[in-house]
């Protein structure tokens, strides 16, 4: 009996290490940061001027907006910062989570992968969000 129970603990530990491997290759390839190896690739080819940039991201039927400043360089995000705009109570607290997620969601992505879809229990404010990310590309375009 102790022979059978072998073979299963092998098979589960493959099984189980074939399943990690692939998973840890699809994390991998979905947040990887820029490497040396990235920026040699093509340096020339930026499509935004590096810089600072800031938008106002407007959605919702009650025109609610939130401040955002981005920081470029080869494309990618190197610094972001949300600015609350909201009066009412409920959504400032909702608009400050979602603020203080952002960060590390875009920071280090290259600005034309980065889509907000619904963060820190917002699904209105990332709209702002990616309203102003259309605002500051048009804006960085070169």
């Amino acid at each position: 009996m102790t022979a059978p129970s072998k073979k299963i603990t092998a098979v589960i530990g493959f099984s189980l290490t074939a399943a990690l491997t692939g998973c840890a290759s699809t994390d991998a390839d979905n947040a990887r940061s820029p490497s040396a190896s990235d920026n040699a690739a093509e340096p020339s080819s930026s499509t935004y001027e590096d810089g600072e940039f800031e938008a106002e991201g407007r959605y919702g039927n009650l025109p609610s907006s939130i401040g955002v400043t981005v920081t470029l360089a080869d494309d990618r995000i190197t610094a972001v910062k949300v600015t609350p705009r909201a009066t009412d109570e409920t959504s400032l607290a909702l608009q400050k989570r979602f603020a203080a997620a952002v960060p590390r969601l875009v920071v280090g992505k290259d600005i034309d992968s980065v889509r907000l879809d619904r963060v820190a229990g917002n699904s209105g404010t990332p709209k702002g969000f990616n309203d102003a990310l259309a605002q500051i590309k048009a804006e960085a375009s070169s």
